[in-house]
């Protein structure tokens, strides 16, 4: 008996997500309909394709064969009925995005702004926040973030590099030739772990690469870099803040770098989403912030 493809894609998904809930929210049908779909591509096929408890969803060897063996020919099959939707209608319908709070405010906006004007049938959801969001169990189409990808399961586009660099209020009066001997400053610190928090920072490259680490302290703690920069230009000590943030506060003059040859190691920023199965308007956005962000010679990870 020939399988049946919204069978087979049904199943893709429920490979993908580890998840017959998720698998169904994804698809837009009740969860029963995703159950339905499996257990009659199983008998289909005459093969066992996953093991299924109260807990959890486990592949079977042959599930993991059948998943490789098809994947590709469903994402072509999407692509194309994308394809076709696109050249026949203007893309329409929701985005919802997440990102931090500052990186949404300094990176995102200008770039959804002409998003906007191009597509004017396309809306956006924003969700700017510091909390942690799953993109599956949250609904959320794409997320913008920095730091390493902690998230196998998400696909990643890197946008931007973003080092880390030394600022302090033009006021702050610091007089020393060694970094090193900034331990004797007050610091506004992020994320501390105890009285003290140690930085390693780097110089040049090569044979001529140094390293040092600091160990220092200070008065206040913040876990957002945007309360950091209106802190340290307020003079409550020196930070060690992303590039981004040290240049917009340099700009207004709010800031002044402070030894720029030294550095914390990029943490880039990347561009997250949970399925290549996506709707025209999706890819849109991913195409147009790719485009419009990425440093020359970047490539997608």
């Amino acid at each position: 008996m020939t399988p049946d493809k919204d069978n087979i894609a049904t199943f893709v998904e429920v490979m993908r997500r580890d998840s017959l809930a998720a698998a169904a929210r994804h698809l837009g049908v009740p969860k029963s309909t995703v159950s339905r779909r499996l257990a009659r591509l199983e008998e289909q096929l005459d093969a066992k394709l996953v093991h299924r408890d109260a807990h959890r969803l486990t592949a079977t060897p042959e599930g993991i064969r059948f998943y490789e063996s098809v994947v590709d020919a469903i994402d072509a099959l999407d692509s194309a009925v994308a394809a076709i939707e696109q050249s026949t209608t203007q893309p329409r319908g929701t985005i919802r995005i997440t990102a931090p709070s500052d990186l949404g405010r300094m990176i995102l906006i200008p770039q959804l702004v002409r998003f906007l004007e191009r597509y004017p049938d396309i809306a956006l959801d924003l969700v700017f926040t510091n909390r942690f969001v799953d993109l599956v169990q949250e609904r959320v189409d794409l997320a913008l973030r920095a730091g390493p990808v902690t998230e196998p399961s998400l696909i990643a586009r890197k946008l931007l590099p973003s080092d880390f660099r030394l600022a302090a209020s033009r006021d702050l009066q610091i007089d020393c030739d060694d970094v090193a001997e900034l331990q004797a400053y007050p610091f506004v610190l992020y994320r501390k772990r105890g009285q003290t928090q140690v930085i390693r920072l780097e110089k040049g490259s090569g044979e001529t690469h140094e390293t040092v680490e600091l160990t220092v302290s200070g008065r206040v703690n913040v876990d957002d870099y945007t309360a950091m920069v209106e802190l340290v230009a307020a003079g409550q000590g020196i930070g060690l803040m992303p590039e981004l943030h040290a240049a917009e506060g340099e700009k207004s003059g709010r800031l002044v770098r402070i030894f720029p040859d030294w550095f914390l190691p990029s943490q880039p920023v990347h561009l997250l989403y949970s399925t290549r199965q996506l709707p025209e308007r999706v890819r849109l956005l991913i195409d147009f912030l790719c485009g419009s962000l990425r440093v020359p010679g970047e490539s997608a990870h």
